[in-house]
């Protein structure tokens, strides 16, 4: 029987989600709150929109779930504070200074130590028993790979070739120096933790099988963000090349159909 979502990190989910709808609302409604410059606020504003009706009904979801005692609930819950992770990153490093700026930290921080406290109280020992022989990890390990390698030569067909000719990057040039944190966090975190989850995976280690169903899910919600991001950014006239629309829509939009068919991988029984 998985062991539910302790009070702490029950909590630290509440925290998560309360202040990732007040930050929303804000940031959606509230006239002047962001002292970006007017060329990245549509970008801005899709993040909220997408945070709020789809992040934090995942994040809630996931730990009801998960504090049912299900398997499932427990893989979307810890996919959907990555998530959080991730986007919370961007606003706290990237979003200029404004009057929300310490509730930024408070999330940063918050789902930072749930998804550290999350993913060592997760049972993987259980999990992989419970996944194994019922799934074809051919598949799962393919995709991880091909996302990572991707992601990995996407970015870097900007950075490199800008380097050879001593010229900023097009993220940069166009959206100013802190597009570079996109890079850092793409590159060093989030290619690592997708190769290592395809290795793991591979090798059939407990951890592999914890961690596809978690970045499964945290691609399926990144998914509609990156989506409407590169929308704005063609509407808005940006230069993107076809490489980067189509690696940062096809992958997390493939990744929706793999997070529902590993989750429905699982037996019924451990599933509620």
């Amino acid at each position: 029987m998985p062991v539910p979502p302790s009070r702490l990190e029950t909590a630290g989910t509440v925290a998560t989600a309360f202040l990732s709808i007040v930050s929303s609302l804000l940031g959606l409604f509230r006239d002047g709150h962001y002292a970006d410059p007017a060329a990245v606020l549509l970008r801005i504003y899709a993040q909220d929109v997408v945070i709020l009706v789809i992040g934090v009904p995942a994040l809630v979801l996931g730990l009801w779930w998960a504090r049912r005692g299900s398997i499932r609930g427990r893989l979307v819950w810890l996919g959907a504070i990555a998530y959080m992770m991730y986007m919370w990153t961007h606003y706290a490093f990237v979003i200029a200074y404004n009057d929300f700026f310490i509730g930024y930290v408070a999330l940063f921080g918050l789902s930072v130590f749930t998804l550290v406290s999350g993913v060592a109280s997760t049972d993987a020992d259980e999990i992989r028993a419970l996944l194994h022989g019922r799934l074809s990890t051919s598949f799962y390990v393919g995709f991880l790979a091909i996302t990572a390698l991707g992601l990995g030569l996407m970015w870097l067909s900007e950075i490199v070739p800008a380097l050879l000719a001593d010229e900023h990057p097009s993220a940069i040039a166009q959206l100013g120096p802190k597009a570079a944190h996109t890079y850092v966090i793409d590159l060093g975190l989030l290619v690592p933790a997708l190769g290592i989850t395809a290795v793991w995976l591979r090798w059939e280690r407990s951890w592999g099988y914890v961690w596809t169903g978690s970045m499964l899910v945290f691609a399926a919600l990144i998914a509609p963000t990156l989506t409407a991001i590169t929308v704005i950014d063609l509407l808005e006239g940006l230069d993107i090349s076809v490489f980067i629309i189509v690696g940062t829509i096809v992958p997390p939009v493939i990744g929706l159909v793999f997070a529902v068919s590993y989750l429905r991988r699982l037996p019924q029984s451990a599933a509620y």
